[in-house]
């Protein structure tokens, strides 16, 4: 299984050590370089890697104001991505913005659309239904939202005439064709329901065998999703 897109993930990539060394590597080697963050272990200096290194950096955002804060238990989160969104657009960088849409901010969404169409440099936004995987199975009575309420907070999306790509995820289209790595190079899928399925290691001698058997199940959404 050949690939030219990688993504640095998290929780927050840049407050992991060996990030920032990783991603030049992967930039060198003509990699697509995209990197998640929810954006706390951001600094003033990171922008400057940023332009140079980063094609595409997705930004976790579930609402505004105190309706983010609430969501990711932060008291003054939204001011620190505020500010950031602005000096990426300042600087032109490709965005994706990542919205989880639960019971808890399902009110919430047209607020932030409009926010997201002040600026010019998103590429697109991806919402992605609640999905209690792992951990995330203590919040599910508070946060999980079923398909069919997914799809009607999200209908009035079909008539606006967007400035950026709109991806809709349930957590159905999120299993199996994913591949995650994580940092001691383990690789791993997770099943519908909602747990982490271990593939093999990078340094098996038979990796790149075992790969080709995913090929077909990798999600067609994501194939040809930023080139």
């Amino acid at each position: 299984m050949e690939f030219n897109v990688i993504t640095f993930g998290g929780g927050d990539s840049f407050s992991k050590r060996s990030f920032r060394n990783s991603c030049i590597l992967a930039k060198e080697r003509g990699l697509f370089t995209q990197v998640d963050t929810n954006g706390i272990s951001i600094t003033k200096g990171d922008f400057a890697f940023i332009e140079k290194y980063v094609d595409l950096i997705g930004i976790s955002l579930d609402g505004i104001g105190e309706v983010h804060n609430s969501m990711r238990k932060s008291k003054n989160l939204f001011t620190k991505i505020d500010t950031v969104l602005g000096t990426l657009n300042e600087l032109k960088t490709r965005i994706k913005i990542n919205t989880i849409l639960t019971n808890q901010n399902k009110g919430a969404i047209q607020d932030l659309y409009r926010y997201l169409m002040l600026y010019d440099n998103i590429d697109s936004w991806s919402i992605y239904q609640f999905f209690p995987l792992s951990v995330a199975r203590k919040n599910k009575d508070v946060f999980e939202i079923n398909k069919d309420e997914f799809d009607s907070v999200l209908t009035f999306l079909d008539k606006e005439n967007n400035k950026f790509n709109i991806e809709k995820f349930k957590y159905s289209d999120r299993v199996t064709g994913y591949i995650f790595c994580d940092e001691q190079g383990k690789l791993y899928t997770n099943s519908i329901e909602g747990d982490y399925r271990s593939i093999c290691s990078i340094f098996d001698i038979d990796v790149a065998e075992k790969l080709s058997r995913l090929e077909n199940f990798v999600n067609p959404k994501t194939k040809k999703r930023y080139v």
